[in-house]
């Protein structure tokens, strides 16, 4: 089972040991003193302690204390809850506290329903260890698609964006597609357009200069494909702008 969930009631010094599962070590009642990768904590009621595959640990508890003790085999959620090794001890939040409660008095019936369990359990470490979305991988992956989606209107092969943003080809036009909904040709096309009409508008340069900085070396085609889009030249275009921005004025 990828996660597992007992109640244990500690009387005693547990010497040093260390196991291949991640595990979470949240008192009910009492206290435990207990040294974790050579750091000592001291856990309490409204506090977690968290414990890395292959950590060498130890502990002592007061008398008659209870604890809700998580194991974790899932490596997705080991690497999500227990990847830093700073973080071996917490305090909670009243919802994580109560959530955690919560789970203590399921415990029983956890073996009758694996993936239930399993549900429970990654929510209530997701409260324990604040991580409920995983706010900073997130952030870091879509501001490296974003800097591959800039580089599109600049480069003709999108191998080679591909390739500098540290992606295969299949995976980039996977990822641009649930981001944008458009594969990377139709967004590279798009994002072309949008900077040769905003030129157009707002420069004197010639068509052929305009062609070149969108990433065209040949300016008749990139005058039938603009023709091809908006059913006018860039010149012809830009004149029509500019004749109603007269009218207007």
């Amino acid at each position: 089972m990828p996660y597992q969930a007992v109640i244990r009631e500690y009387d005693r010094l547990e010497l040093g040991h260390h196991h291949a599962f991640a595990q979470a070590v949240v008192p009910l009642k009492g206290e435990m003193q207990i040294e974790i990768g050579g750091h000592f904590k001291q856990l309490t009621v409204g506090s977690v302690g968290l414990i890395a595959p292959e950590t060498l640990h130890d502990s002592e508890t007061t008398s008659g204390s209870r604890f809700l003790i998580i194991d974790v085999s899932d490596r997705a959620a080991i690497s999500q809850f227990f990847r830093n090794a700073n973080d071996s001890h917490q305090e909670l939040s009243p919802l994580a506290l109560k959530y955690l409660n919560f789970v203590a008095s399921l415990t029983d019936t956890f073996e009758v329903d694996a993936n239930g369990a399993a549900s429970i359990l990654n929510t209530a470490l997701e409260l324990a260890t604040g991580r409920t979305t995983d706010f900073i991988d997130q952030n870091a992956i879509t501001q490296r698609l974003q800097s591959v989606k800039e580089q599109l209107p600049t480069h003709n092969k999108i191998s080679d964006i591909a390739k500098e943003g540290g992606y295969s080809v299949s995976s980039l036009q996977k990822k641009l597609k649930a981001s944008y909904g458009k594969s990377p040709k139709q967004l590279q096309l798009e994002m072309r357009l949008d900077k040769a009409l905003a030129l157009l508008r707002s420069t004197d340069q010639s068509i052929a200069t305009i062609a070149f900085q969108i990433g065209y070396e040949n300016a008749s085609s990139f005058t039938n494909l603009f023709k091809k889009h908006f059913g006018l030249t860039p010149s012809d275009y830009r004149a029509q702008y500019r004749a109603s921005m007269t009218s207007h004025g």
